[in-house]
């Protein structure tokens, strides 16, 4: 199979495990890509196409959006990304590469926690902290998801709400993570047109995980999160 091939299958399977679940691209296709192409080029692949997939999770949440609730994570994750997309060149791939894994198994543990009632009454200063977080291994690893995850559960939402909510947050972090991709010279037109041809694949597969995504219970949406981000887990030891 040709790396152009494998690549797409990453795509795709990444695409519908987001339309499902509201998250998770980033997480299954960083933790995949590094395998075929060097770190900073899935970077900027993973940002272009994530972009596409979580515009469409927003389209499918767009009357269940509070910018209210979104706006306490959004807003400290902005200078965060920007700190973390700048600080790729600087960061040596092995850290990088140890930093993916980190952020799997962090995903991991936070979808395996459920605390079952609300725990958080008011968006600050966890929001804060999981903005600032997830912006900055958004910004250098397109994995900021865990720590907004961890959030949506603390506030008690159900899987809608929750998806709402993520979806804000990832559809602004991305249009500020492949501004900076482009400004500062890592999108190169190669990349840039590979990942522009792998949007339509991620795109229709995010939309099929939409479908499916209806048909779920906020427990089942729970356990299907949980589950693929323990097979990611498992995928980062074993490599």
């Amino acid at each position: 199979m040709s790396e152009l091939a494998v690549i797409a299958l990453i795509v795709v399977a990444s695409g519908l495990i987001q339309g499902i679940t509201g998250f998770g691209f980033g997480l299954f296709a960083m933790g995949a890509l590094v395998l075929a192409v060097p770190v900073r080029d899935a970077t900027v692949i993973v940002a272009i196409v994530t972009l596409g997939s979580a515009l469409t999770n927003l389209g499918s949440v767009r009357e269940h959006i509070d910018l209210r609730e979104a706006a306490p994570v959004v807003l400290p994750s902005i200078p965060a990304t920007i700190a973390g997309v700048l600080l790729i060149p600087y960061i040596p791939t092995a850290t990088l590469k140890a930093g993916v894994a980190v952020m799997i198994i962090a995903g991991c543990a936070v979808t395996l926690f459920s605390p079952g009632d609300r725990i958080l009454t008011r968006p600050r200063p966890a929001a804060d902290l999981a903005g600032l977080i997830g912006g900055l291994f958004g910004g250098a690893l397109n994995m900021g998801g865990p720590p907004v995850v961890l959030y949506t559960l603390l506030r008690g939402w159900d899987k809608t709400q929750s998806k709402a909510v993520m979806s804000v947050y990832f559809c602004a972090t991305g249009v500020l993570r492949v501004a900076l991709h482009v400004a500062t010279g890592a999108a190169t037109w190669p990349l840039i047109r590979l990942s522009l041809l792998l949007l339509v694949p991620a795109v229709l597969a995010s939309y099929l995980g939409v479908r499916v995504f209806r048909r779920l219970s906020t427990q089942a949406f729970r356990y299907a999160a949980t589950g693929l981000l323990i097979a990611l887990a498992a995928k980062v030891l074993a490599g």
